[in-house]
């Protein structure tokens, strides 16, 4: 017990000494530990090990429509097909899953499209028109007293639609009719966002606007202090990149301001969420991820500039660039899973949608020069046609092994097999002769 105790003096624990354990207490500690130190190592190797992928390697080019003119501006999509607005005046519907054309309308378009309940919206100057997705037909039209500057943004109350008057304007969908009118103490910065309760825009001035989407009155102002260069909804957060190298999150119901975080560039594109983290990619070529309180939880450097902002699939980011390529990283720690080089420069972030019937999900985009296209992961080979000559290699005078080459293999993703591990291939010669 002395022993014990001049133990305790100089190390200045609180522990007994070993042998004043009695025997059931000394292994039911020994067990505490042993556990502790268990899920403490399986916490380590769980952050250092990324997780399986949703949206996984090898990725390729499903399939590639090329059209004659240059898009107005980044397409509109619903579960089916791609609506893509071109500068040669026309609209063009393209099927998701075979990235094959089903319709085509002729149409002077000055806006990029919108989709709204089966309809899909353009505008034509200060004319906005309802197309019918199905077939291509005109529903309806409306004058809007002024040119539309931004694409109509649907949302459940209405047609949101920004005019160079300045003006706010709420359409009901079924015939277009205006439901009310706000005049805009200055231009519209951001294309209108909305929810059943408000609709949200961003002003040259630098304020952001909750309008009530029942009366069109202002709900709530909030002043930045620069111009919002993107404005994202996501439930009930409003998400804004502004002009002076900040990241905003604004709460829709009273426009309090939930975090601000510097950037070390402009945000230009949209912002994406999940439950647990905000991602947002900003021009000093970098991607971050933060908490939903705005603490930092990854951030990666980007070898070019950022195109569109963030897409979040599953457990994975995706984000393009103008180098015409398509970066993968995971989302709970910013590993970089794959990079895929593109056909050309998106003009967008990139569409995932997941069809019926096809499993593995399509990412969509459109390039600047005007080629829809889109890429999903390769679960399997591609079918080749059996040829029995390949079966039997030709005998090479001056190899009589064939050793496999020194390139690693990737399967499953993030399972790095070495050059041993594969199969060694067999030379059949052929009898001399």
């Amino acid at each position: 017990m002395v022993r014990s105790s001049l133990a305790r003096s100089r190390r200045g624990w609180t522990s007994i000494a070993a042998g004043s354990f009695p025997p059931v207490r000394a292994a039911f500690v020994a067990l505490l530990v042993g556990l502790v130190l268990h899920a403490m190592a399986g916490r380590l190797w769980a952050q250092k090990r990324p997780p399986d992928a949703s949206f996984w390697s090898p990725i390729a080019v499903t399939w590639i429509q090329a059209f004659e003119a240059v898009p107005v501006g980044p397409p509109a999509f619903d579960a089916t097909s791609a609506y893509v607005a071109l500068s040669d005046n026309r609209l063009v519907a393209v099927a998701l899953r075979t990235g094959a054309v089903t319709w085509t309308l002729a149409q002077a378009l000055t806006s990029p499209p919108a989709l709204s309940a089966g309809t899909v919206l353009v505008a034509d100057g200060s004319t906005l028109l309802a197309v019918d997705a199905a077939a291509g037909t005109i529903r309806w039209t409306q004058d809007l007293g002024a040119p539309c500057v931004l694409a109509p943004r649907p949302g459940v109350p209405g047609i949101a639609v920004l005019t160079d008057k300045p003006e706010l304007l709420l359409l009901r969908p079924d015939d277009g009719s205006v439901a009310w009118r706000l005049p805009l103490k200055a231009r519209a910065r951001t294309p209108a966002e909305g929810d059943a309760a408000r609709v949200y825009i961003g002003l040259t001035d630098g304020t952001i606007l909750g309008v009530d989407a029942r009366t069109g009155q202002v709900a709530w102002t909030r002043a930045l202090g620069s111009q919002a260069l993107c404005l994202t909804l996501e439930r009930d957060r409003l998400f804004i990149g502004t002009s002076d190298n900040l990241a905003c999150s604004l709460d829709t119901d009273s426009g309090k301001v939930r975090f601000r975080w510097r950037t070390g560039g402009d945000v230009n594109g949209a912002i994406a969420s999940d439950d647990k983290r905000v991602y947002l990619a900003s021009m000093d070529n970098s991607i971050t991820a933060l908490g939903r309180g705005g603490d930092m939880k990854w951030q990666q450097r980007l070898p070019s500039r950022p195109v569109g902002g963030p897409a979040v699939y599953g457990n994975v980011v995706m984000l393009t660039s103008v180098a015409a390529d398509l970066r993968i990283f995971y989302a709970d720690n910013g590993t970089l899973g794959d990079t895929v080089e593109l056909p050309g420069r998106p003009i967008e972030r990139p569409h995932v949608v997941t069809l019926q019937g096809v499993r593995p999900p399509l990412a969509v985009m459109l390039t600047a020069g005007g080629q829809l296209f889109a890429v999903s992961p390769q679960a399997e080979p591609p079918v080749v046609p059996f040829d029995p000559t390949l079966g039997v290699l030709p005998s090479v005078d001056l190899l009589d092994d064939v050793e496999p080459p020194l390139v690693p293999m990737l399967y499953p993703p993030g399972r790095l097999l070495p050059p041993e591990t594969l199969p060694v291939v067999r030379v059949i010669k052929s009898p001399a002769a």
